[in-house]
């Protein structure tokens, strides 16, 4: 029997798979080797490092991360739970993908929700929270590319805009949206679609800093629609 060292180097498990494991802090707090494993597998799902139906190797895995087969199972199990890995045959772990049914169906609930969170928390947005918003958008207008740092930058965006008045429980409902299709929106984002993103945000702004806290809703709504739009159109012409 082949030991963990004796097999042959990976060729799929890759550092640009978890590159993110480099810069983001919240990858590096101090876990299990579980816990850790299964938190960099699934932020690397989330950005779309692994394709839907991509296998992960749990051979591979153990040799990327230095460890025995032991944490890789486990982990998978955690990921399993949540869904965003499936085993099929010869208990063989892969990504699990979503329909295109199903990311429409997760867009309109996101837009409805957060139309409904916007509305709710403009009027308490005070102008530090203001600033902020402001801040962002001259950040993302600099931003070429949608990659992970756009990500991060845009859902803090959307955070900020109605955590000032929505439920805790109702904002991380939405960010469990919001982390279940980036991949989606990433693979069919282009730099139209960067540039018109941006400007919905400074529409969203605009009607804030006017008290059209309606037609802030209403644009907030528009704009999670236009990005789901755009997922389904790459979705099916790949299909």
């Amino acid at each position: 029997m082949k030991t963990l060292a004796a097999e042959k180097p990976s060729q799929q498990i890759t550092a640009d798979k978890f590159q993110r494991l480099q810069w983001d802090p919240a990858l590096r707090e101090r876990k299990t080797t579980t816990d850790h494993i299964a938190s960099a597998l699934r932020t690397a799902i989330y950005d779309g490092q692994f394709a839907d139906d991509e296998e992960l190797n749990q051979v591979e895995l153990a040799q990327y991360f230095n460890v025995s087969r032991v944490p890789i199972r486990e982990a998978l199990r955690q990921l399993q739970a949540e869904g965003l890995v499936r085993i099929v045959a010869h208990h063989k772990s892969v990504v699990a993908g979503l329909s295109v049914e199903e990311i429409v169906e997760l867009i309109e609930m996101r837009a409805v929700l957060e139309a409904h969170m916007v509305l709710k928390s403009a009027p308490h947005l005070d102008a530090r929270a203001i600033a902020r918003l402001k801040k962002l958008c001259d950040k993302m207008d600099r931003m070429t590319d949608y990659g992970s740092n756009w990500v991060l930058k845009n859902w803090e965006f959307h955070q900020t805009l109605y955590g000032a008045g929505s439920s805790k429980t109702m904002i991380e409902f939405v960010e469990r949206i919001h982390l279940k299709i980036e991949r989606y929106a990433r693979q069919a984002g282009t730099d139209t679609r960067l540039r018109e993103a941006a400007t919905e945000h400074r529409n969203i702004l605009s009607h804030i800093e006017r008290q059209d806290y309606a037609g802030a809703a209403a644009q907030i709504e528009q704009h999670v629609l236009n990005t789901g739009e755009e997922i389904r159109r790459c979705l099916e012409k790949r299909r």
